[in-house]
């Protein structure tokens, strides 16, 4: 059984955060943890308040947790705050946890902020301690400091910021009928395009979710960083094309439904 954890917000609508982690956790044969950093109000029709617990609170579920079980690879989403971000960091630096995967949320797909950028050096501590980080094009660029350039030249930018952390730029954000996720695996120095042809759907709520989740997940079970993107950019392509006919809600619902 490999153990995987999920440090995120809770979404009520359980088309995002930890609700939709633990969801494709448990699908990919996972045994999921969750250790809250935010409540928020939230279905699918947007955000509409966030409550970012306090430092305390988050790093005493983990160090509670991390003192007892050692999980095979932590996925970190929402943080909400940046000193919740630093309690993570702490946790990160004390624990030698395997497999971590950042998933940098700074806004909503609404547009609602979850974490503020002008302390997005926090952030950047936090993702020195990844395996993977998997910004869309929006964050590279926030996190960068930069716009108009190409993903694979932020992918090699953000692992150089990041001291060799290996980056997945999702490319959801695109234009066209077709989107590519750019791949870096700084191990390797080797850069890959994974792409997929558009899916048509509503359902697009908690998509970051799901690749960052999905790829912790296939990294515990042994794959090569590459394989393990590749799988997770075909997890969520065939999530988007199984659910795009199913109706949740009044506005983006779930990315995947389970």
């Amino acid at each position: 059984m490999l153990n995987v954890l999920t440090i995120a917000g809770s979404d009520p609508s359980g088309g995002a955060g930890i609700q939709a982690d633990l969801r494709v956790i448990n699908a990919l044969g996972g045994y999921g943890m969750g250790v809250v950093t935010a409540i928020t109000a939230q279905s699918t029709q947007g955000v509409s308040r966030v409550w970012p617990l306090s430092r305390e609170e988050v790093t005493v579920q983990l160090a509670t947790l991390l003192d007892d079980v050692v999980p095979d690879a932590v996925k970190v989403g929402m943080l909400g705050s940046a000193d919740v971000a630093r309690g993570v960091l702490d946790t990160l630096q004390r624990y030698e946890l395997l497999n971590v995967v950042v998933d940098t949320i700074l806004l909503s797909s609404s547009g609602v902020a979850l974490f503020d950028v002008d302390h997005k050096d926090i952030l950047l501590k936090i993702m020195r301690c990844a395996t993977i980080v998997t910004p869309n094009i929006p964050e590279a660029e926030a996190l960068l400091g930069v716009s108009g350039h190409g993903a694979a030249d932020m992918a090699r930018r953000l692992s150089d910021l990041c001291d060799g952390v290996s980056v997945m730029i999702t490319g959801g954000h695109g234009d066209g009928n077709t989107l590519t996720d750019t791949v870096y695996d700084a191990s390797e120095d080797h850069l890959i395009n994974i792409t997929h042809t558009r899916v048509d759907t509503p359902n697009t709520h908690g998509t970051g979710c799901a690749l960052s989740s999905s790829l912790a997940c296939y990294l515990a079970q042994g794959f090569t960083l590459s394989d393990a993107a590749r799988k997770a950019s075909s997890f969520v392509h065939h999530a988007l094309t199984g659910g795009q006919s199913l109706t949740f809600g009044h506005g983006h619902g779930p990315a995947f439904f389970g």
